[in-house]
């Protein structure tokens, strides 16, 4: 599996997939850290001014800052990096990739489970290299703690890996790599509308049988809005408000990709 996930990357960076992502991380970078100043006031007291807006003491600010970039960050990254691993999952079922691993001894699971984690391992980077360098120098220059983008990371990867869990099990049908792009983008823009189905859904279905039916769609799939709100909780207020959205996701995300592993043990090539 190891060897799998170390070739998953370098096949990444031959295709300059990896090396386009951590080239716009690069670029989010460096235009939020040109965006946001640290000043010192009349007082000596620090302050942040965000472009053109007034400033403001950074225990406001900071984590303010944090969560516009956080929303933007997440949000461009996860939409990249599903567009750059669904292409690994995919090629693991090409002819000529099936005829030279899944005709000798390693395990199927093996190689499916390296390249979803190398799929993982491009967007956790990413958002790192996006999101990372203005915490840092956040914290260094004003004092606030900003440890929590670090959780972030973690928190928005599992959203990720819910994500591409379902283009996995996409895969399976062989069809290219553009239906497990579609399922997995349109569960990522699902998430927003379930979460808030009374002002979406309920105005448009009236019967309790589809009300039903929507609020089941929304405890089964995974609550990726709501896990962004969870880390915008954290960085405000230094904690998690509710743990549903979290173990939920867990559940569904190792439900379908054991769906994946399974079928793909028994699936005739």
């Amino acid at each position: 599996m190891f060897a799998t996930y170390i070739h998953s990357l370098h096949e990444s960076t031959s295709r300059r997939v990896a090396l386009v992502l951590l080239g716009i991380g690069v670029l989010v970078a460096i235009a939020f850290n040109a965006v946001v100043h640290v000043r010192a006031s009349a007082g000596g007291a620090a302050t942040i001014i965000v472009g053109t807006q007034s400033p403001a003491p950074p225990a406001f600010a900071v984590p303010a800052v944090l969560e516009s970039e956080l929303r933007a960050t997440g949000a461009l990254s996860l939409l990249l990096a599903i567009f750059a691993a669904a292409p690994l999952m995919t090629a693991a079922l090409e002819k000529g990739w099936l005829e030279l691993t899944f005709s000798k001894g390693t395990a199927r699971w093996r190689i499916y489970c390296g390249r979803f984690l190398a799929g993982l391992t491009l967007y956790s980077v990413t958002f790192i290299v996006a999101a990372l360098p203005l915490a840092g120098r956040l914290w260094w220059e004003t004092g606030v703690a900003t440890w929590q983008m670090g959780v972030a990371a973690l928190i928005q990867t599992l959203s990720f890996a819910a994500l591409l869990s379902v283009a996995a099990l996409a895969t399976l049908s062989q069809n290219g790599v553009a239906l497990p792009i579609i399922a997995s983008a349109g569960i990522w823009v699902l998430s927003p509308a379930l979460a808030r189905r009374q002002e979406t859904f309920y105005q448009i279905f009236t019967s309790h049988l589809a009300r039903a039916l929507v609020d089941w769609a929304y405890r089964i799939l995974p609550k990726c809005s709501e896990l962004e709100g969870s880390c915008a909780s954290l960085l405000h207020g230094n904690r998690i408000t509710s743990w549903w959205p979290f173990w939920s996701t867990a559940v569904f995300t190792l439900s379908v990709f054991g769906l994946t592993l399974w079928r793909l043990s028994r699936k005739s090539f």
